[in-house]
């Protein structure tokens, strides 16, 4: 599986502030099993992708698209313009 994947579960858990020991607790595995998962050291099959996706409360989308220079684009354009 595309490491992106790993990468984008480990950035989006971040950015909404969720401990890896809250997603190994859900997962029902320890937190250095899940560290592998956020590193790409384990395969991951769908059920646990869907898994983490409702625990992170996104789509299983979301994850494979995702793309954190969005989020910083969104924001520029949110801010008032200075005159």
């Amino acid at each position: 599986m595309d490491l992106k994947i790993y990468k984008n579960i480990k950035k989006i858990r971040e950015l909404k502030n969720i401990t890896r020991e809250y997603i190994a607790g859900e997962l029902g595995m320890s937190t250095s099993g899940y560290g592998k998962i956020e590193r790409g050291e384990v395969d991951l099959t769908v059920t646990k992708i869907i898994r983490i996706a409702a625990i992170l409360n996104v789509s299983v989308s979301f994850i494979f698209n995702f793309d954190v220079n969005q989020i910083f684009e969104e924001s520029k354009k949110s801010k008032p313009q200075k005159n």
